[in-house]
């Protein structure tokens, strides 16, 4: 179990951080109904993660997945799951390159564009409670960590090991998937106003640095990713 839960623990750093949705936690921290938003925008993750979850222990038990070389077949997960990292990271640096070859807006536009709130930002002010739950299932779903959860599944289920530890490994998985929510809910609920105003500061500056932010935490994961299963393949 132990062994299990060191091969996962990239997977598990990935899943834990997420900028999207530590951003979209944050801002509804600052709503009129903080806890119920943030359980709310948590109940879609959840669900989608776990389907995948169940789906793939009971895919990986009929297969008995466990007698084929599960090193090998890690690794490819690992490498194909590094190698979107790296595509995604690379065309999200070039998308404002190439607008701004294709005709982009004038510097005075372009900055007056900076500065006004996404709509998406606006919209999570203070939304409704169905607005969230649907916001948390596009996320969930329109999200790089699912290759990342994937890459997890596939050692879970390539994994010589009991049932029991096969499902103790999910269980990690999904827990890691709930730090983006937890822990900025117990900051707020912890730290009082002085917390609070600073969930408010983070905010700002995710939002402002949020581009840079997902590049910096795709090519990281891409190049670990990556680097691991070309070890694994290569052994």
């Amino acid at each position: 179990m132990w062994e299990l839960a060191g091969q996962l623990l990239p997977e598990m750093v990935g899943l834990a951080v997420t900028p999207a949705a530590v951003v979209a936690c944050l801002l509804l921290l600052g709503s009129s109904h903080p806890f119920r938003n943030v359980v709310a925008l948590a109940l879609p993750f959840l669900a989608v993660y776990g389907v995948l979850s169940v789906a793939a222990l009971a895919a990986g038990r009929a297969a008995d997945a466990a007698d084929d070389d599960p090193a090998t077949t890690r690794g490819w997960m690992s490498i194909v799951v590094g190698v979107i990292f790296l595509a995604v990271a690379v065309m999200s640096w070039l998308r404002p390159r190439l607008q701004s070859t294709a005709g982009a807006p004038s510097a005075r536009a372009t900055h007056r564009a900076a500065m006004e709130e996404p709509g998406w930002v606006s919209a999570l002010r203070d939304p409704s409670v169905g607005l969230v739950l649907v916001a948390g299932l596009l996320l969930a779903v329109v999200n790089p960590n699912v290759a990342i959860l994937v890459s997890g599944l596939g050692i879970v289920v390539t994994a010589d090991v009991r049932l029991s530890a096969q499902i103790s490994g999910i269980v990690l998985l999904l827990a890691a998937s709930m730090i983006d929510f937890v822990v900025p809910l117990l900051v707020f609920v912890l730290a009082g106003e002085r917390g609070r105003g600073w969930l408010r500061s983070a905010t700002g500056w995710l939002l402002a640095h949020n581009h840079v932010i997902s590049i910096v935490v795709l090519l990281a994961f891409g190049v670990l990713f990556v680097g691991r299963g070309l070890a694994q393949v290569t052994a």
